[in-house]
């Protein structure tokens, strides 16, 4: 049976999870009450957050034995999504083998700490700095979506991620 892992913090990791593993006929499990996971063909797909270089699922998939599974991590961020792909920060993060599948999330201003408000407010104070041209696109939507509940969820991106659970279970 194909494992569901997540961790979540603003709920947006939470529904890509319960979303996917309703399609694959599962249960989508806490990272903290993930089972025994080596001795399983069957594959295994982590999703989590992103704070900065903080991506639990890829320390999760880095830290266990999953023995010879296939397994994915699922990196759930507020960066744009291409540009996301094209940094792909999970690339050194997680062990080779490991398929790297990038989703848009959810950040909400209204729940977030007062400490996180605080780093996010200089971050968007220092892009801010930079003159308007020089700022990238990816910078420019940190700015708009400041102090303001943003979603960019889109279930539909788990699609690619069906489509390799599908793939490992029945290899050509």
């Amino acid at each position: 049976m194909v494992t569901v892992l997540y961790e979540s913090a603003y709920g947006s990791t939470a529904d890509y999870a319960h979303a996917l593993a309703a399609r694959l006929g599962v249960t989508a499990l806490p990272l903290a009450d993930a089972p025994a996971l080596s001795g399983s063909a069957e594959p295994l797909v982590v999703l989590s957050y992103v704070h900065g270089p903080l991506i639990p699922a890829a320390s999760f998939v880095s830290k266990h034995d999953l023995g010879g599974r296939p397994v994915a991590v699922c990196a759930v961020g507020m960066t744009l999504l291409d540009v996301a792909r094209a940094k792909d920060q999970l690339a050194g993060s997680v062990p080779e083998g490991v398929a790297r599948f990038y989703l848009p999330g959810r950040l909400s201003y209204s729940t977030m700490s007062r400490k996180h408000r605080m780093i996010m407010w200089g971050i968007i104070k220092a892009l801010q700095a930079k003159r308007e041209g020089d700022r990238s696109p990816n910078e420019q939507a940190m700015i708009d979506s400041h102090d303001r509940d943003t979603d960019r969820v889109d279930l539909g991106e788990l699609d690619q991620v069906v489509a390799w659970v599908e793939a490992s279970r029945h290899p050509a």
